[in-house]
């Protein structure tokens, strides 16, 4: 008999889930079912996840308790691995299954029990896995069933513009258009940290390759934008322009990045589209050196959820001093720039006065904007400058460039964050999950 393990909480809502809809799956779909205890490791993991064809994770953070303590790597990157969460997951938490809401909002277990049952049942008729119920408070995992199409690369300030072009396009082309909702993985006047920034666009690649296809809505002020300007450096890199293609590096371990191809929109007011490497041409937008890509490599590898690694601001010790220096060299992992202060907990503020307004496409600087995490205090390429979370506390932070006083609220709770327990830490009992408050800029 195939067997499903279930990772869980001693709360009420996880033992709802277990007992009214788990356990009727199970029975349905003629599987053993092993409740893990709660005193499992990441070791004890590792066998439950060797021996079962399913593992389901209850990865819901409603209090102390938690799974995450013998969450592991795997837990991301096997197939067999189900995580379920009526919260948001963890920043780092990215796998192959899973179904949870975006932040700010919450699921029931019923929704949680239902994306269950399809995805087991999908499964063991040997079909595709491809159910995602129609919400749009659910985290989007939209790069793990390729599902093709185009992906359209725009400004937020533009919108309803490029919703209208996205609808034309649709009805001629009778293909889909994917759009990154508002919100999605971050507020527009957020306050992040550098590798939050580069997690947000390792995000956005994963949508971009499973598109496989993007097009570029330009306007005047594309490129004032750190998020459309990433998505392009993305397809830069992806498309061999001026440079070699973003290959072994940045493809470590990233399941959803295929080949990739571009265009750009020729004009909003109608369908046609521009090869990419002509609209490049006609825009003068500079292209890649290679040593650019391989800082981009690195940037993505420490920032991705499936491969960043917050644990590694430990300094390894033995055998890990070994792993490091190998992994270092090629993939950037315990670099001491991504093993750094600035890099995980330094934050970045936008100040709405400082932010550039209609760059200009031949002003574009690729390696200023790979190198925004230097501890000067002065304001970055893109607006923003650093300041430390016990500042934010405060209320009030003053931009070192223009002067201004900038007001910060909190009014969107937490974002968590996972960090394992390294074996050489010497408090093996700390917390597994951070939280860290959600500050914005007001801007009105």
């Amino acid at each position: 008999m195939e067997r499903l393990t279930f990772f869980g909480l001693p709360n009420e809502q996880s033992q709802e889930l277990l007992e009214k809809f788990l356990s009727p799956i199970c029975r349905r779909h003629g599987l053993q079912l092993v409740v893990a205890g709660e005193k499992e490791n990441r070791a004890t993991a590792m066998i439950h996840q060797r021996f079962s064809t399913f593992v389901v994770w209850d990865c819901s953070v409603e209090g102390p308790e938690n799974v995450y303590r013998a969450f592991n790597m795997w837990s991301k990157l096997s197939k067999k691995n189900l995580l379920v969460s009526r919260t948001p997951l963890p920043r780092n938490v990215l796998a192959h299954h899973q179904c949870a809401p975006i932040h700010g909002h919450t699921l029931t277990n019923d929704v949680l029990a239902e994306w269950l049952d399809s995805h087991i049942f999908a499964v063991l008729r040997g079909t595709p896995a491809t159910y995602r119920p129609q919400r749009s408070d659910l985290a989007t995992n939209w790069w793990l069933n390729r599902p093709g199409g185009y992906f359209l690369s725009f400004r937020g300030s533009h919108q309803a513009e490029a919703e209208r072009w996205r609808e034309m396009f649709q009805q001629e082309s009778r293909t889909t258009v994917r759009m990154v909702p508002p919100n999605e993985y971050s507020y527009p006047t957020e306050v992040v940290t550098q590798q939050q920034m580069w997690e947000g666009v390792a995000r956005l690649g994963y949508e971009m390759h499973a598109a496989g296809h993007v097009i570029i809505f330009q306007t005047g002020d594309y490129f004032d934008s750190f998020w459309t300007s990433s998505e392009l450096l993305l397809t830069l890199a992806r498309c061999g322009w001026n440079g070699r293609r973003l290959i072994s590096r940045a493809e470590h371990d990233r399941p959803g990045w295929g080949p990739l191809t571009a265009e750009f929109v020729a004009s909003p007011h109608g369908t046609a589209l521009l090869p990419f490497k002509d609209g490049i041409r006609a825009r003068s937008i500079p292209g890649l050196a290679p040593e650019a890509i391989d800082r981009l490599a690195k940037l993505l590898n420490n920032g991705d959820p499936l491969t960043s690694a917050p644990e590694t601001q430990v300094p390894p010790e033995g055998l890990a001093k070994l792993i490091a220096l190998i992994t270092r060299r090629r993939l950037g992992f315990y670099d001491p720039e991504f093993m750094s202060e600035d890099y995980w907990h330094v934050v970045r503020v936008p100040c709405p006065r400082c932010r550039p307004r209609g760059r200009r496409p031949e002003e574009v600087d690729w390696f200023r904007h790979m190198h925004l995490a230097d501890s000067s205090p002065a304001v970055d390429y893109f607006g923003y400058f650093p300041a430390r979370r016990e500042e934010l506390e405060r209320g009030t932070v003053r931009c070192p460039g223009c002067g201004s006083q900038l007001r910060l609220v909190n009014r969107r709770g937490v974002r968590t964050l996972w960090v394992p327990v390294m074996t050489t830490e010497r408090d093996q009992d700390r917390p597994v999950i951070q939280e860290h408050k959600v500050w914005e800029v007001e801007t009105s």
